[in-house]
């Protein structure tokens, strides 16, 4: 009989994506939270950038969305290391198929520290502290963050078999 210990350690890429699609799931019932009250979920809040539309979202949220988006801002940083650990895992599978240098997979890591810029910028602006700069730091911060995932993606994507 096999142990999920033993499970995932044989199938680590395979654990990795059911750890980061529980995480979303909990991390989607926060947005839609945020979202029925009338608001935004929260990558506009991440891209707000200004302190008027940081605050504007902020009111629109009102107390229950300002709560989620809190508790989903504190459950990033979790979320962060599910999605770093899946991205990093398939970057590194890829880079070995190919002969790529070892440091390939710390391109994840870069992401990761680019949410966790974000992540405070975001804690602070919800606490009302120097909002303006904060909520330049959050757009900042993401920006970086997507643009790496998404090059990571391109990189770990399956290539197409050669017909001949």
């Amino acid at each position: 009989m096999t142990t999920p210990l033993a499970w995932m350690g044989r199938n680590p890429i395979a654990a990795a994506t059911i750890a980061y699609v529980g995480y979303s799931a909990v991390m989607l019932r926060l947005d839609n939270q945020m979202r029925a009250t009338g608001g935004p979920g929260i990558v506009p809040f991440e891209l707000a950038g200004t302190a008027a539309k940081a605050e504007e979202i902020l009111a629109r949220w009102g107390e229950i969305g300002q709560r989620a988006a809190r508790q989903s801002m504190w459950l990033d940083f979790g979320y962060m290391t599910t999605y770093g650990a899946l991205l990093g895992l398939l970057i590194d599978r890829r880079r070995r198929r190919r002969g790529h240098p070892a440091w390939l997979p710390a391109m994840a890591a870069v992401a990761v520290a680019g949410d966790a810029i974000e992540g405070v910028a975001l804690i602070r602006v919800l606490d009302g502290q120097n909002i303006a700069v904060n909520a330049r730091t959050a757009q900042i911060a993401p920006s970086i963050k997507f643009a790496i995932i998404a090059v990571a993606l391109g990189y770990s994507a399956p290539t197409p078999l050669k017909q001949n």
